[in-house]
């Protein structure tokens, strides 16, 4: 009786999480934000290496779920910027209500010697064009993310001289895994992890250092990077459970081991939480790190009422996508359904960008 028992719950189990997986509605957003043109050959071939690991990860996370859109917002190399990353955030980002955010940067990190973050400040080629990775994650989670993760390869320490960059260390050394186990992995665990929890934000943060400790970065994305995907790996393949809070005790754990092999003193940050969503989803008024004139505060409010657009559209589509799922309808009917999606949303931003340049006009 407890066996027939037994089998009937892995039946119900494998039937919830097939509806769930059938029944998936989001987009997943990638905001790669790398200093991938930094003087420094290690910093850039780390950034390189990062990419491709994230890239690989985020593909089989949407293959996983059944997720059929992937959405990238490059700030790098030319790109990188402080006025590219406030656009994206303030506007770009009004389109991923109950989605999939995951933030990820390589560069320059650093703390103010008053500053009381635990999270370091992010450094644009200049201490003027910096900010806070509290103030990033307050205006990410502000848009109502299911699951926000945050992976940051940077360093913490109080920087006093600002006359030179902050202080970074890179070491050149051969990747203690080349590439990884091939393993296989179980959509229940990517379920498990991912799923969308109504009402509540996940966020995830994976950050290189702590408080006044460096980021040892190689060629290979460094220690902390790889332990973040071997680490991944496991948890998505049934070998370690797969509980955020677990995931990054170890990556934590692991990442000051191999440290330590290797005569190097680095503390990762890692911790998840939970964070209740607001009721209705606020327009933030032209918020930004950016000091605006008057016209551009005009301009700004143009931007607002486009942000109202593609909130709405995003919520259209996700009932458009609800509706045909329900309906059993083909994965070649669902895949037309999201590039048709996918269209109409960068050609509303499109004529959104056209019509916030002429509004712009008068400003330059």
């Amino acid at each position: 009786m407890q066996t027939l028992h037994r089998i009937v719950a892995c039946l119900v189990l494998v039937g919830v999480v097939g509806t769930t997986l059938r029944a998936e509605t989001r987009h997943i957003h990638l905001i790669k934000v790398f200093d991938s043109e930094n003087a420094d050959y290690v910093i850039r071939e780390g950034c390189r290496s990062v990419g491709f690991g994230i890239d690989r990860e985020v593909q089989m996370l949407a293959s996983s779920l059944g997720i059929l859109n992937v959405i990238e917002y490059n700030v790098s190399g030319p790109n990188f910027n402080l006025a590219h990353l406030d656009q994206i955030i303030d506007y770009d980002m009004a389109y991923q209500e109950r989605d999939i955010v995951i933030f990820v940067y390589v560069g320059h990190g650093f703390r103010d010697p008053l500053g009381e973050s635990a999270y370091p400040n992010f450094y644009f080629n200049s201490y003027d064009e910096s900010v806070n990775f509290l103030d990033i994650q307050e205006r990410i989670q502000d848009k109502n993310p299911s699951l926000l993760l945050n992976i940051v390869v940077a360093c913490n320490v109080t920087v006093t001289d600002l006359s030179v960059p902050p202080p970074f260390e890179s070491i050149n050394i051969a990747p203690e895994v080349v590439q990884l186990p091939g393993v296989q992995r179980f959509g229940a665990a990517y379920e498990g992890l991912f799923a969308e929890e109504q009402g509540m934000t996940k966020v995830v943060n994976l950050f290189s250092a702590d408080k006044e400790f460096y980021t040892f970065i190689s060629n290979d994305g460094g220690i902390f990077f790889n332990e973040i995907l071997y680490t991944l790996q496991e948890a998505l393949s049934g070998r370690l459970a797969s509980g955020w809070s677990e995931i990054c005790a170890t990556i934590a754990t692991r990442t000051v081991q191999r440290s330590t092999v290797k005569g190097l003193e680095q503390q990762p940050l890692c911790e998840y939480a939970l964070r209740l969503s607001p009721l209705t989803v606020r327009p933030e008024a032209g918020r930004g790190w950016l000091a605006a004139s008057p016209c551009t505060q005009a301009a700004r409010r143009m931007r607002d009422d486009q942000k109202n657009e593609l909130r709405t559209l995003r919520r259209s589509h996700r009932e458009a996508m609800r509706d045909i799922r329900d309906s059993d309808a083909g994965r070649a009917q669902r895949r037309l359904l999201a590039q048709t999606q996918r269209v109409e949303y960068e050609t509303r931003k499109l004529r959104h960008e056209k019509e916030y340049q002429r509004q712009m006009l008068p400003c330059q």
